[in-house]
């Protein structure tokens, strides 16, 4: 029996999040961020205390996080 298989594997990497991250917010920040195999972000910690100004800001541009804050 033949199987077929599709992944959607992107080209995003963990260090543009960081990088888009501390242009935003202190650049000496401790930040940790790790992806799905699709390129959407699966954990997001950032070392500080966000407003909801600073998290809407993040949810905007990754609305896969939207809802997800513990």
């Amino acid at each position: 029996m033949k199987h077929t298989k599709f992944e959607n594997i992107t080209d995003v990497d963990s260090m543009d999040i960081i990088k888009w991250l501390q242009s935003k917010f202190d650049k000496d920040l401790s930040m940790s961020v790790s992806l799905n195999r699709n390129g959407t972000i699966q954990h997001l910690w950032i070392g500080k205390k966000l407003t909801n100004a600073d998290k809407k800001l993040i949810t905007d541009k990754f609305p896969e996080l939207e809802g997800k804050e513990i």
